[in-house]
This record gives structure tokens, C-alpha cells and sequence, in this order.
């Protein structure tokens, strides 16, 4: 049987480790059972309550940390994510979906715009190409595959090289763009089958928000409408932070995780407030008087 995990890396500053915290808590509240693995070089977090297995970086920092998994593990199954992901539902559709695939991201096709400061009309003449996938590198799916292999390979070959390809630096101690070289690793093989529709809304950023964004974790509550292609309603299965992440309501969010954590620590197993007591004493006497007890 196939070994599936999840894998998220959080290297260098102390707010990385508070996301990866708030995601492993949200995948643990919600009672997803995937094994989960960490990269992190950040100490004093218990990571052992909430990922199975820490492991830690073997080199510089990468672009394509997050693609590196099979390397680090035993797993034959992989769901990369970021770690400004917070989980409201179980991650065994993506997996199912996804099964047998080399590799996947969600995405779409795009013939206008610019991607990572190059204008896509100028990629897809270089390349001689008539579209272009569009994908947000947060959630990525790999297997052990030979193919797989192949591919990361090409990707490690465009972040060595990268400044020749004239596309924007990333920054966060990585020069390269991860999706810049997954996409010219694509190129490079001719290989456009991996794609998971837009529809499928396994994970979303809320990239062009209209109105409110609905999002509580303790009501397992992340709903609203945004203006892509046109507008649509989501309710993914992850949310991911990458613009939220600068506002207040995502930080709530780990605020309020952190806080059910205390509240388990500091109360034992089926535990029952006084009000709840004396609420349950309430009502039991008027069912009595009722003769229904």
C-alpha cells in the first residue's frame, strides 16, 4: 500500500514556525489523519504534537524544498503545501483525485498577462507556444515516479541557473521562483497533463475578494466570492494565507488554534465547565417535573 503524507517546510524566522503550527493544528482539529512532515531548522516549537516526523534541511535553502520530500522520507505519495495553510476539510479528496498523477497543480490555462515579471505573450513566443499553464505553487502533489524524477531534476536545473531566464527574483533567502521553475521544467519536457482544474477548489488564496471574507477556524467556517475568470463562490478545502497572511483575520486565526491548545492543556478529558453543570442541573429538574426523566 502506497505511504501518503504531508509535507510543508518552515525555514529561517520564528513567524514561519507559528504558521506551520496553526496549519498542523487546523489539520488535527479538523481530524485529518495523513502523516505529516515538517522541514524546519527552527527549534523550541512542539512539533512532535502535531507532525509525525521532522526532518531537517541538508543544504541551502531552495526554491524546491517542498519538492524534495521522497528525498527526506519513505513516502510514495506526496502533498506539498505552504505553510500559511490553514485545513477546514479532509485532505483524502485531493488524494484521491490526484492518485497515479506524477505530478499536479492546481491551475489554469492563460494566454495574457505576465508571470513573474515576464509578459506571457513573450513566453509563449519563445517557446512557441499558444497557452500556458497558470498555477499557484502552495499545494503541489508528487509521486515516486521515474517521471517525477525527471521533472525535478529539469526544475533544479532552471533555479541553477536562473538569472538567464529574466524573470524576478523571489526573495525570502530564495533567489529563484519555485513556480518559474516548475513551469519551464514543463517547458523543457513538454509535459502540460498536470493540471488540477480550477473547479476543483482544493485549495484557493481569495485572490480577488469581493465582499467579505467569511473565516473562523473554530466554526470551520472559510466561505466567499471571488473575482478571477468571474465571479465564483469558494469554499476550499485549504485556505491559503498568501495575501491574507498581511491582515489581522489570519493571524486570529492561529490565535485562536493556540488557545483551544491551552484550553487542553489546562482541562482534562470531557471536561464540563460550572455553567455547564449548573445548566445541566437546571434543565434535568424541569424534564423531572415533566415525568420525562
Amino acid at each position: 500500500m502506497s505511504k501518503r503524507i504531508v509535507f510543508a517546510v518552515a525555514l529561517g524566522k520564528p513567524k514561519f514556525a507559528e504558521m506551520a503550527m496553526g496549519l498542523g493544528r487546523s489539520l488535527r482539529l479538523i481530524r485529518d489523519t495523513t502523516p505529516r512532515v515538517l522541514m524546519t531548522d527552527i527549534e523550541g516549537y512542539d512539533w512532535g504534537r502535531y507532525f509525525d516526523e521532522v526532518v531537517r534541511p541538508t543544504g541551502p535553502r531552495s526554491a524546491l524544498d517542498k519538492l524534495t520530500a521522497l528525498e527526506h522520507t519513505d513516502a510514495d505519495q506526496v502533498l506539498a503545501i505552504d505553510v500559511d495553510m490553514l485545513a477546514f476539510k479532509n485532505l483524502d479528496p485531493i488524494f484521491e483525485y490526484c492518485e497515479g498523477k506524477d505530478f499536479a497543480v492546481q491551475g489554469h490555462w492563460e494566454t495574457e498577462g505576465s508571470f513573474h515579471g515576464v509578459p506571457v505573450q513573450e513566453i509563449l513566443a519563445k517557446n512557441n507556444l499558444e497557452t500556458m499553464p497558470r498555477f499557484n505553487g502552495g499545494m503541489v502533489y508528487y509521486e515516486r515516479q521515474e517521471s517525477y524524477q525527471q521533472l525535478l531534476a529539469a526544475m533544479k536545473h532552471v533555479e541553477q541557473n536562473y538569472d538567464e531566464y529574466g524573470f524576478n527574483p523571489f526573495g525570502r533567502g530564495q533567489h529563484a521562483s519555485e513556480e518559474v521553475c516548475i513551469l519551464l521544467a514543463m517547458i523543457k519536457l513538454s509535459r502540460f497533463h498536470y493540471l488540477i482544474p480550477q473547479e476543483k477548489a482544493f485549495q484557493h488564496s481569495a485572490a480577488g475578494l469581493v465582499g467579505k471574507l467569511h473565516l473562523d477556524i473554530l466554526k470551520n467556517e472559510c466561505k466567499y466570492i471571488s473575482r478571477q475568470r468571474y465571479c465564483e463562490f469558494y469554499e476550499p478545502i485549504l485556505f491559503h494565507a498568501w495575501r491574507a497572511k498581511d491582515y489581522l483575520v489570519y493571524w486570529k486565526q492561529l490565535d485562536k488554534l493556540e488557545r483551544l491548545e491551552k484550553f487542553e492543556d489546562e482541562h482534562p478529558s470531557m471536561y464540563l465547565s460550572r455553567w455547564s453543570k449548573w445548566n445541566r442541573s437546571l434543565q434535568r429538574q424541569i424534564l423531572r417535573m415533566r415525568g420525562k426523566i
